[in-house]
């Protein structure tokens, strides 16, 4: 998950500088490159934090992937649904870029806490503790 979560940071910081190119304005650098740059740099602490204290910083990096998540939902379905969606608008792009990053990250935490979960019972179902 480590490494997963390294990944998620960069591709999200890369998304975000890259958008920076497409900016003609600071309305457009605040819906185009910011939510990648300010994403990927706070997952990026997380997964830092990470190497030191594995349980606490995963959890964090999946709440700000979770919250990049909720974010750009709502830059890509509004227009989705309203039948305004333009896959050559930088900003619809990078939401759904990001919305798909982080749908894939989500995914892959939770089975991974699904998969800790049954190896921990069946520890103590070994062991004989009680759960």
């Amino acid at each position: 998950m480590h490494i997963l979560s390294f990944l998620l940071a960069f591709a999200l910081l890369a998304m975000g500088i890259a958008g920076i190119q497409e900016v003609g304005s600071t309305g457009e650098l605040r819906s185009i490159a910011m939510p990648g740059i300010f994403s990927g740099g706070a997952v990026l602490i997380a997964s830092l934090y990470a190497i030191v204290e594995p349980r606490h910083g995963l959890a964090g990096a999946t709440f700000l992937a979770f919250l990049a998540f909720l974010t750009n939902a709502a830059t890509c379905i509004g227009p989705a649904i309203g039948g305004t969606y333009e896959w050559a608008s930088p900003e619809h792009r990078n939401a759904t870029l990001a919305l798909l990053m982080c749908t894939f990250y989500l995914g892959a935490a939770f089975r991974s806490w699904k998969h800790a979960r049954k190896q921990r019972v069946i520890a103590e179902l070994e062991n004989g503790s009680p759960s």
